[in-house]
């Protein structure tokens, strides 16, 4: 069976998106969170290093609430997933 694909929206840089919020003085994770009006639980794990991935409305909110341009922080890339035939059963 084929791999499926999915939409998957990639932080660009982490350096710019600490630095749009430096301009905003917002100085934690869950301050972006509350502008953007997201979850502060992948703020801060976008933010920490731990994660490089996020929805596009998460990605679309976080620009929204730092004015910068669309597309200028995330940009989106297709991501082949392995579909649920492929993986290994339990006999």
């Amino acid at each position: 069976m084929a791999d499926e694909w999915r939409l998957v929206v990639k932080l660009k840089s982490l350096r710019a998106l600490r630095e749009y919020m430096a301009f905003h003085s917002l100085t934690s994770g869950y301050a972006l969170a509350k502008k953007a009006d997201i979850s502060a639980g992948v703020v801060n794990f976008l933010l920490a290093g731990d994660r490089t991935t996020c929805s596009l409305k998460t990605a679309r909110a976080i620009e929204a609430a730092l004015q910068c341009p669309p597309g200028f922080l995330f940009e989106p890339r297709m991501s082949r997933v392995a579909s649920d035939n492929r993986r290994g059963r339990a006999a």
